[in-house]
């Protein structure tokens, strides 16, 4: 019986390998991101807090026209 050959040692591997390196930098680097952007928005959101109640005051008039 043949034993089958560890191809861990091929380009072909080499290069997956690569990718899926670069593929989880990018993955985390988009989760850094988007925990910043959430995070600058909750600060935004704490300077400017009447948005909302502008939003509200907006729907509240569309029910009685």
């Amino acid at each position: 019986m043949e034993k089958k050959e560890n191809n861990t040692n091929s380009g072909n591997f080499r290069e997956i390998i690569a990718l899926l390196k670069n593929a989880l930098a990018i993955y985390v680097n988009e989760g850094k991101e988007r925990r910043r952007e959430e995070e600058e928005y909750n600060l935004y959101k704490e300077q400017y807090p009447f948005e909302e109640y502008y939003h509200f005051k907006e729907e509240f008039k569309l029910n009685w026209e």
